[in-house]
């Protein structure tokens, strides 16, 4: 027992002075890279360990269902392909890795596989590699509908982002780039009628955004990211992807792309 703890007690002494003589962007891709290993056993996980759910197979795509028609996990699966082309074009970005895609029957179908979300009201839900989707009759929604004002191209938008920056990006960054691809897209604009009235500052956004108002969190996060590209325009955003995937702090990476 005493060698253990001194053993452990020296690599825990060696783990921490290599913390403190890290550079910020050292330790960010040591992040990243923990970030990166967490995601290929999610991956494992939906994959081979659920193998047993029944599932419809994509070019890009392997949807499980849990409690959905599998004529509805069909229709989604092809607006997933859409999507894969839609976002793949926007940002130039074609995952070759078959995506894990879990598609729930009804919102109690959702809480019960996803705990910590019990009692939301959640569409779409993407985490670690894999994307979650609650089906259309959820909502009454149309196939249609639910295309353009659903989760599909919003949570495949975020699997992209993740990837091209390695995880290192802030929540309300992603989500902006999220709403901002379903209005380039679509033309959906999120809280197009809100009153902008006490409205959130990036400062607000940076704090614990997941507590804020999730509206008017939504409504900031577009705005501010709809701004970028009109003024910056689409390459410019792609540089700012290339730089957080190097290891680059977020702030002082996304500064030159927020200053006019």
């Amino acid at each position: 027992m005493k060698r253990k703890f001194l053993k452990t007690y020296i690599v825990l002494t060696i783990l921490l002075a290599l913390f403190f003589l890290m550079d910020g962007r050292t330790y960010i891709l040591a992040r990243s890279t923990g970030y990166k290993a967490l995601k290929v056993f999610e991956y494992y996980k939906s994959t081979e360990l659920s193998s047993s759910i029944e599932e419809v197979n994509k070019p890009h795509f392997i949807l499980k269902s849990r409690g959905a028609d599998e004529k509805t996990v069909e229709e989604l699966g092809n607006l997933l392909e859409k999507s894969y082309d839609l976002v793949g074009k926007e940002f130039n970005y074609y995952p070759t890795k078959n995506i894990p895609v879990f598609v729930y029957g009804s919102m109690e179908a959702f809480w019960d596989y996803n705990k910590a979300l019990d009692g939301e009201t959640v569409m779409g839900l993407y985490n670690m590699g894999v994307i979650h989707l609650v089906v259309p009759e959820a909502f009454d929604l149309t196939l249609e509908q639910y295309e353009t004002n659903g989760p599909v191209l919003h949570e495949y938008t975020h699997l992209v982002v993740d990837e091209l920056t390695g995880g290192n990006l802030e929540t309300w960054f992603t989500e902006g780039l999220a709403l901002y691809q379903e209005y380039n897209v679509y033309g959906t604009e999120w809280g197009q009628f809100m009153d902008s009235k006490d409205e959130y500052s990036l400062e607000d956004l940076r704090g614990n955004f997941m507590a804020l108002d999730s509206d008017k969190a939504y409504r900031k996060s577009f705005l501010i990211m709809k701004d970028i590209y009109d003024r910056k325009g689409n390459h410019e955003v792609l540089d700012l992807l290339k730089e957080l995937k190097a290891g680059y702090d977020f702030y002082k990476a996304f500064a030159s792309l927020s200053d006019s």
